[in-house]
């Protein structure tokens, strides 16, 4: 019997006490999911400013809601590049890293980089919502479900790593 996060190959990896460290059996799935939805959110987001369609289900009437006035701000094209770039590569490479072959590498190096993922995305966000709330004040519902399913992966990921046991304690509880 085998635990989530635990693989031949990375018991062989992990030789250094501390090494390795297995999140609980939910993190991995919870984190999948996330970036699963954050992915579809964020291409959906691509093919609207690609194609310069309206995106279903947002209004474009310069109400609170306008998802077209947002979109097509200059803050959503900090230095010539359209957020949605940068929005889709961050969702692909997060869900590679959040996925379970991302939570049960042992490189140390996919543990941090997950969680710079984490923290850029969240560093986004916040410059995200500023630009929306405080000077345009007007915010877009498909770029605010990003930014809780940014928020919420942080917080996963954080929870996760923080709840994380020795891959050497984790064989002992099965």
């Amino acid at each position: 019997m085998q635990r989530i996060g635990i693989s031949e190959g990375s018991r062989d990896r992990a030789s250094e006490p501390g090494a390795y460290l297995v999140p609980p059996r939910w993190v991995p799935v919870t984190t999948t999911v996330i970036c699963a939805l954050a992915l579809v959110d964020a291409a959906y987001l691509t093919y609207g400013h690609f194609a310069a369609v309206a995106l279903t289900g947002c209004p474009s009437n310069g109400g609170f809601v306008d998802c077209g006035l947002v979109t097509a701000s200059s803050y959503s094209h900090p230095f010539g590049i359209p957020v949605v770039i940068p929005g889709l590569a961050w969702s692909v490479v997060m869900l590679v890293l959040c996925s379970t072959w991302g939570w049960r590498a042992a490189s140390r190096w996919v543990m941090r980089a997950r969680l710079a993922g984490s923290v850029a995305g969240l560093a986004m966000v916040f410059y995200l919502l500023w630009a929306e709330l405080i000077k345009l004040h007007h915010i877009c519902e498909y770029c605010t479900v990003l930014h809780i399913l940014t928020v919420a992966l942080f917080v996963v990921i954080v929870l996760g790593t923080a709840l994380g046991v020795p891959v050497e304690l984790a064989e002992t509880e099965l």
